[in-house]
């Protein structure tokens, strides 16, 4: 069997995980979806704004297109670290497994979403929701953009923390990093960080 301290089974708490999972499952979701892109944030921006880190994320920011499989062109270390850090509160709080299961399907289809080559009015939902439009912004390689949009679900979260940027109606011009610096082809994408010379300078 496994070791629970792997899984940090030595942090959780029996009687506040019993509280949780005796919640309505609707408000479980709403507290699933909150902490999951509170913590994503987090360890977004620390791939951002840490040079050694920035290595294995400008893989994901290497695309000078984005489209619904844009989304799907990730450093393994980078899904690691940020899927780990992501759930680990999840995971200790105990939420039951009818809200989770239900976050997991929902995160699934939104990260192809988000990503996708649409362009549609959702302006009316940019308030309470990250859209294709948003996180376009994210991935732009415009200077006015770059390390913005760090929220995965809610824009509440970029507000709170200073990191919003939304014009009222405009998209990208471009997308991908300034000199594109990270090679094609997924063999030379995962080496890349490991290579002396690759920039660790950040988007910017």
């Amino acid at each position: 069997t496994v070791p629970t301290w792997l899984f940090l089974g030595w942090a959780a708490n029996e009687t506040v995980q019993q509280a949780v999972a005796a919640q309505p499952a609707w408000l479980q979701f709403l507290q699933i979806l909150f902490l999951a892109d509170l913590f994503s944030y987090t360890v977004h921006r620390a791939f951002h704004e840490i040079p050694l880190l920035w290595k294995f994320h400008a893989v994901h920011h290497s695309s000078t297109r984005i489209d619904w499989l844009a989304g799907s062109r990730l450093h393994m270390v980078d899904v690691i670290l940020t899927r780990g850090i992501a759930f680990a509160p999840l995971y200790l709080l105990g939420f039951a497994p009818g809200p989770l299961y239900a976050y997991l399907t929902f995160v699934s289809f939104h990260a192809v979403f988000i990503h996708a080559n649409v362009n549609f009015d959702l302006r009316w939902l940019e308030r309470l929701l990250v859209t294709p439009r948003y996180h376009h912004w994210h991935h732009s390689a415009q200077d006015v953009a770059v390390n913005r949009n760090y929220a995965v679900h809610l824009p509440l979260i970029d507000r709170l923390f200073g990191t919003q940027y939304l014009p009222d109606t405009e998209w990208p011009e471009s997308y991908g990093i300034q000199g594109d610096p990270v090679p094609t082809g997924w063999g030379r994408q995962l080496l890349y960080p490991f290579r002396r010379g690759s920039t660790g300078d950040g988007p910017g």
